[in-house]
């Protein structure tokens, strides 16, 4: 009975190290719905999250990160109207129309590398899914990246269509082909992540952070924020107060 008694207890006390042990683990780590917290953690390492220090793209902060996209996005967008512009004049083969559109080239593809790789760091295979700052700024760049495409994608759009028109006159294949091709990868690539990244993220998000910005998908596809709620951001009532 001695025997069976302290078998019991190192059993006991082997099943309680186990335990512990399992829940040890670091962090950053994937979340089940396993656990005492619900999301295969405990409370202490649920809190641990507010510690896992934010991603930067390229080794830049948010705002130098922001900044240096925007200017890309910009001047991108810049350059493709001057080339739209230059094409019925210099044509595909002259040089000033060659410049702008490389330039366009240039630009524009740096900034979509540039937030795609911010996407790639914050995306679902390796965050934490516990880490919901980290999942806004996914959502966020998301955002961003439709924000870059979207305009691209009209200019494109606009362009061909008038080129398309005076093809005879202009005897300019490339001009307009050109525009096309840049409005089909723009407005593909839009849809892509429109479903798969702005739409998806969006609507999971708003299941433990229902007062994110980007929570109106229409909108979030456009580019845009979604409009403050009217009840306080929590979608109740405030108390004593009407919504």
């Amino acid at each position: 009975m001695a025997d069976s008694h302290e078998h019991t207890d190192h059993d006991q006390h082997y099943d309680h190290d186990h335990h512990h042990s399992s829940h040890s683990i670091d962090p950053n780590r994937r979340l089940s719905t396993e656990g005492p917290h619900g999301l295969g953690e405990t409370e202490e390492q649920h809190a641990l999250h507010s510690a896992i220090p934010p991603k930067k793209t390229w080794g830049l902060n948010t705002t130098q990160e922001s900044i240096l996209f925007y200017f890309w996005m910009a001047t991108s967008l810049a350059c493709l109207i001057v080339a739209a512009a230059l094409g019925p004049y210099y044509h595909a083969w002259g040089h000033p129309f060659i410049a702008m559109m490389s330039a366009f080239m240039i630009l524009h593809w740096a900034g979509w590398l540039q937030t795609a790789t911010g996407m790639v760091q914050r995306a679902s295979w390796v965050r934490d899914e516990g880490d919901l700052p980290t999942r806004r700024e996914y959502l966020y760049l998301a955002v961003r990246l439709n924000r870059l495409m979207l305009p691209t994608a009209i200019v494109g759009l606009a362009t061909f269509c008038q080129a398309y028109a005076r093809r005879h006159q202009l005897h300019d294949l490339a001009y307009w082909l050109l525009f096309l091709l840049v409005f089909i990868w723009n407005a593909v690539f839009c849809v892509m992540n429109a479903y798969n990244n702005i739409s998806w993220e969006s609507s999971r998000l708003e299941y433990e952070d229902p007062d994110h910005p980007y929570r109106v998908g229409r909108l979030a596809i456009l580019g845009l924020g979604s409009p403050e709620r009217k009840d306080g951001g929590n979608g109740k009532e405030r108390e004593g107060k009407e919504v």
